[in-house]
C-alpha cells in the first residue's frame, strides 16, 4: 500500500501535465484562429474600400471627363455665337450632335414670343413633332411657365439628389428620367430657358451639368442681347440714312429755291439801282449847272444848300455802284480779269490813295511785307478795291494816334493779306455778321460814323470770286484785323 501511493501522485501529476498542455495548445489554437479572422475581415474590409474608393475614382474621372469634353465643345460653339447677328442663325447652330458631345440625349430651347408673351419652341433634339406641342401647351400654363423663367437660375438635378417645384409635373411634360433647366437671360430679364435631359437611368443628370448648362445659357442670351443691339443699331442707322437722304434732298431744293430767290433779289436791285441811276444824274447835273450860276445869282445860303445836294448825290451814286457791283458778281455778269499783279506797284497805289486820309487823322501806317512771291493772280482794279474799303474802315474806326498795319506772308500756293488797326474794334456776337449787306454793329461808337454796311459784302463777294477766302478778328476796344487769301501765279 505503503509502495502503491507514490506511483498515484506521479500519475495524477503526469494527467495534469497532459491536461495543461492540451489546454494550452487548445487556446493557442483558438487565439491563432482569430488573429486569423481578424486579418481576413481587415483585409475584406480594405478590399471594399479599395474597390469603392475606385469605384468613386472612375465616377470622378468620367465626370471630369465629361465636364472637358462639355467645356470645349461649349468653347468651339462659343466661337460660332459670337460670330452670329442673327437669332435664327444662332440656334441652327445647336444640333442633335453637340447635344450628345454634351452628354445628353434630349434638348430643348424656348423663348418668350413679345407679341403673344408666350414660350416658343426655337430649337429640339428628341421630341416629335406632336411632342412639342404638348410640351408648349403645358409650359405656358401659369404657373409652370412662371418657375422655369427665374431670374435667380431655376435647375433640376436627377430626382434621388434634388427636389425641386412641380417636379412630377415637369418629369410628365419633359419625358425624361432626369433633367435640368437654366433661365437664358439677356438685359437682366430671363427671356426663356433651355432644357437638356437624359431618358437612361444609367446616365443621371448630375450637378456638374448645372455649370455647362449655365455656360450655354449664358452665351446664348449675350447673343441674342448683341443681336438685338446690332438689329437696333442697324436700324437706326438706315432710319438716319432715310432721313439724310430726306433732308439732303429738301436742303437740294431749299438751295435751288435760294439761289431762284437770290437771282430775283439781284435783278431786281439791279433793275431799281439802274432805274435811280437816271434821276440821280440829272439831280446832280442840275445842281452842278445851279452852283456855277449860270441860270441866275446863286446866294451863300443856296450854295450851302446845292454843295449838300450834290454831296449826298455822290453818297447815292457810291450805294447804287455798290449795289450794282454786288449783284453783277453774284449773277456772274461780272468776269474778273485775272493777271499778274505785281504785289510792290499794287501796294504803292493804294498807299498813294489812302495816305491823304491817314494824315488827316494822324495815323501811322506800317507796311509789313514777309513773302519771296513778289506777284499775285488777281483782277488789279478789283483787289485794289478791297484793300481801298479795307483801309477806309480801318481810318474810320481808328482814333487820332492810332496804328494800321498792312501785312503779306507766305502759305502755300497762296499769300495771306492783311490790314490790322488799333481802333474801336467790333462785338464778338456781330464777328459773323460783319460781311451780311447792310448789316451795321449797335456799337455806339460805330453808330456815329457813317456807312452803308455794303462795302464789306462788297470786299467778300470780291475775294470769293477770286477763289480766295476773307475773315475777321478783333477785340472791343483793342482793334480789328481783317485777313484775306489770294493765289500765287
Amino acid at each position: 500500500m505503503t509502495g502503491y501511493m507514490p506511483h498515484l501522485a506521479v500519475l495524477t501529476a503526469a494527467l495534469f501535465i497532459l491536461y495543461f498542455l492540451e489546454r494550452t495548445k487548445r487556446n493557442a489554437a483558438e487565439e491563432k484562429n482569430k488573429r486569423s479572422e481578424n486579418i481576413i475581415k481587415q483585409l475584406d474590409e480594405q478590399a471594399r474600400l479599395i474597390i469603392k474608393t475606385d469605384l468613386a475614382l472612375n465616377k470622378a474621372q468620367e465626370e471630369l471627363d465629361k465636364k472637358i469634353t462639355g467645356l470645349y465643345t461649349l468653347h468651339e460653339l462659343g466661337k460660332k455665337i459670337s460670330a452670329t447677328l442673327n437669332i435664327e442663325n444662332l440656334f441652327t447652330l445647336i444640333t442633335q450632335p453637340l447635344v450628345f458631345k454634351l452628354g445628353f440625349s434630349k434638348a430643348l430651347i424656348m423663348l418668350k414670343d413679345d407679341s403673344s408673351n408666350t414660350l416658343l419652341t426655337k430649337i429640339s433634339a428628341g421630341y416629335s413633332g406632336s411632342e412639342l406641342k404638348r410640351i408648349e401647351h403645358e409650359v405656358n400654363k401659369e404657373n409652370i411657365g412662371s418657375s422655369l423663367l427665374k431670374k435667380g437660375g431655376f435647375s433640376l438635378v436627377n430626382r434621388e439628389l434634388e427636389k425641386i417645384e412641380h417636379e412630377d409635373i415637369l418629369s410628365a411634360i419633359f419625358k425624361t428620367e432626369s433633367f435640368l433647366t437654366v433661365p437664358i437671360v439677356a438685359k437682366d430679364e430671363a427671356i426663356g430657358f433651355i432644357l437638356m435631359g437624359n431618358t437612361s437611368s444609367y446616365t443621371k443628370v448630375t450637378k456638374g451639368d448645372v455649370e455647362l448648362l449655365s455656360i450655354l445659357a449664358s452665351q446664348i442670351g449675350t447673343a441674342i442681347e448683341n443681336t438685338r443691339l446690332y438689329t437696333e443699331l442697324s436700324n437706326s442707322h438706315q432710319e438716319l440714312e432715310r432721313r439724310v437722304k430726306e433732308r439732303t434732298l429738301e436742303l437740294a431744293r431749299l438751295n435751288e429755291e435760294l439761289k431762284r430767290l437770290n437771282k430775283v433779289k439781284s435783278d431786281f436791285v439791279s433793275a431799281v439801282s439802274h432805274e435811280l441811276r437816271t434821276p440821280l444824274t440829272s439831280i446832280k447835273g442840275y445842281a452842278s449847272i445851279l452852283m456855277t450860276g449860270k441860270l441866275g445869282p446863286v446866294s451863300p445860303v443856296q450854295k450851302e444848300r446845292l454843295e449838300k445836294i450834290n454831296s449826298h448825290s455822290n453818297n447815292l451814286t457810291h450805294l447804287i455802284n455798290n449795289l450794282l457791283d454786288i449783284a453783277r458778281i453774284e449773277s456772274g455778269r461780272v468776269q474778273m480779269e485775272i493777271k499778274e499783279v505785281v504785289i510792290k506797284d499794287l501796294l504803292d497805289s493804294i498807299i498813294d490813295t489812302i495816305t491823304p486820309q491817314i494824315k488827316e487823322k494822324n495815323i501811322s501806317l506800317k507796311i509789313n511785307i514777309k513773302t519771296d512771291a513778289d506777284k499775285i493772280k488777281a483782277d488789279p482794279g478789283q483787289i485794289e478795291r478791297v484793300f481801298l474799303n479795307l483801309l477806309s474802315n480801318a481810318v474810320k474806326f481808328t482814333p487820332g494816334k492810332g496804328i494800321i498795319v498792312i501785312s503779306a506772308v507766305d502759305k502755300t500756293g497762296i499769300v495771306e493779306f492783311s490790314v490790322e488797326d488799333t481802333g474801336i474794334g467790333i462785338p464778338k456776337q456781330d464777328l459773323e455778321k460783319v460781311f451780311e449787306e447792310f448789316f451795321r454793329s449797335d456799337n455806339a461808337l460805330s453808330q456815329e460814323i457813317k456807312g452803308t454796311g455794303l462795302g464789306l459784302s462788297l470786299v467778300k463777294k470780291i475775294i470769293e470770286a477770286h477763289n480766295g477766302r476773307i475773315w475777321v478778328e478783333s477785340e472791343l476796344g483793342k482793334g480789328t484785323k481783317f485777313s484775306f487769301t489770294i493765289s500765287k501765279p
